[in-house]
Formats: C-alpha cells, structure tokens, sequence
C-alpha cells in the first residue's frame, strides 16, 4: 500500500473522513483472501473527477473477478462518497525502496479504465 497524498482532489469530501475511510479502506484491502498486493491512488478521472483507482495483484488468475467485486465493495464501505475502480495487474511497478511508482502504475493502467469506462457491462464481470 501506499500512503495516501493530499487529498485537494476531494475538496466536497471532509478530511477527517477521508482519512478514517482510507485507512480502514487500505487495512480491509490487506486482510482480502483474493488479493495478494495492491495499491489505492487518488487521482481525477475526466468527466468524473476525484476517484480512487485501486490497482491488485489477484492471488490467482481465477480470482481477477472476486478479487475485483472484493476490492470495489471495500472502496465502497470504506469511501462511499467517491468513484472507485478496480483494476487487476500481474505487478505493482516499485521504486528501489519499494514504494509503488504512482505515476507509473497510473499510466499502466489508464487504458483499461478508460475501455471500462466505455462499456460498463465490461466492469460488471
């Protein structure tokens, strides 16, 4: 996981509960069964504005979709006043240190939410 930046994205959203929401949220996230690591990023989406992507490493191929249904019910417990997505990777991208590389993993994974975004039923699993 990753410690969260600012959050001026979420400027509707109080800061007291964007911080409880996002630790309870990146807590939940480590005790999944489905999910063996993952990251949360707060970044703006066009025409939805601030959002959480949440990047995964499913535990198994065969668990991509629970992993995501999974991932996308805590984001909503969790967080509920902000768009979530879901999006599985085969590796989070990290520095020498091991942080995750934001900016790198947001650029991996940008097609695949804009083609979820484009067809929900794709999303729906």
């Amino acid at each position: 996981m990753t410690a969260h930046p600012s959050f001026d994205l979420f400027e509707d959203v109080p800061d007291a509960d964007l911080d409880s929401g996002f630790f309870a949220l990146e807590g939940e996230l480590l005790e999944l069964a489905c999910v063996r690591e993952c990251a949360v990023v707060h970044t703006e989406l066009p025409e939805l504005g601030g959002a959480l992507v949440v990047a995964f490493v499913p535990l198994s191929p065969e668990r991509e979709i629970s992993g995501r249904r999974a991932v996308l019910a805590a984001c909503q417990r969790n967080l509920p006043a902000l768009y979530a997505h879901a999006v599985a990777v085969d590796e989070l991208p990290r520095t020498a240190e091991g942080a995750v590389r934001e900016g790198e993993l947001l650029d991996g994974v940008m097609p695949q939410l804009a083609r979820d975004l484009m067809s929900p039923v794709a999303m729906a699993d």
